[in-house]
């Protein structure tokens, strides 16, 4: 009896030991299935690859760069109209002014009937200014064909000329200003030049 009963418990602790040792091994394999599937699915599935680089900046948008403009002088070569007096037989002229432009004042008016005579004068000028001085009487001629184009630089300063008369002498025409007496300052000087033409003799 006693060799029989050590018999059954032998082979109830083998049994036991294989069975703990199979359930071992399952748990492992359930294990490893389990790890498997809560991988990146990206490799077998090609549509989350997709959906997920699709959902990604492909790039930043471009800005524009602001390019600052430089600011320009709006009184600048500006003309206007004025009435003038004198024994030339002159009735109207142009007054141009700019700021900072330059200039040497004579009351000597010069004839600006050439290229090179616009030019010359022009070259007295800084920046722009001689540029609209020459343009504006390259017009004065091709207006009237019949009459020569002159110009003065009459004035450098704060105030312009409120009025001119225009006088024929041995020497030429001479244009001569009134300009308003003030004590008024500015910040940068005005150059004034009045251009006209004169008929033809």
């Amino acid at each position: 009896m006693t060799n029989s009963s050590r018999r059954s418990g032998a082979r109830t602790r083998t049994r036991s030991v294989a069975t703990l040792v199979t359930g071992l091994a399952l748990a492992t394999a359930l294990t490893a299935c389990g790890d498997g599937d809560d991988g990146d699915d990206t490799a077998t599935d090609p549509a989350a690859s997709s959906s997920s680089s699709s959902d990604e900046p492909t790039g930043t948008p471009s800005q524009s760069a602001e390019t600052p403009t430089e600011s320009s002088d709006p009184d600048g070569g500006a003309g206007e109209s004025i009435a003038t007096t004198g024994s030339a037989g002159v009735t109207e002229a142009v007054v141009l002014h700019g700021t900072e432009a330059g200039g040497s004042v004579s009351e000597m008016a010069f004839a600006l009937d050439t290229d090179q005579a616009r030019a010359d004068f022009a070259s007295q000028f800084d920046g722009g200014f001689g540029d609209v001085v020459s343009q504006t009487a390259l017009q004065q001629a091709q207006q009237d064909p019949s009459s020569t184009p002159y110009a003065a630089t009459v004035a450098v300063g704060c105030e312009g000329p409120s009025a001119v008369a225009i006088d024929a002498g041995e020497a030429g025409f001479q244009v001569v200003p009134t300009i308003p007496k003030t004590t008024k300052q500015c910040l940068a000087p005005m150059t004034y030049v009045v251009v006209f033409a004169a008929p033809n003799a």
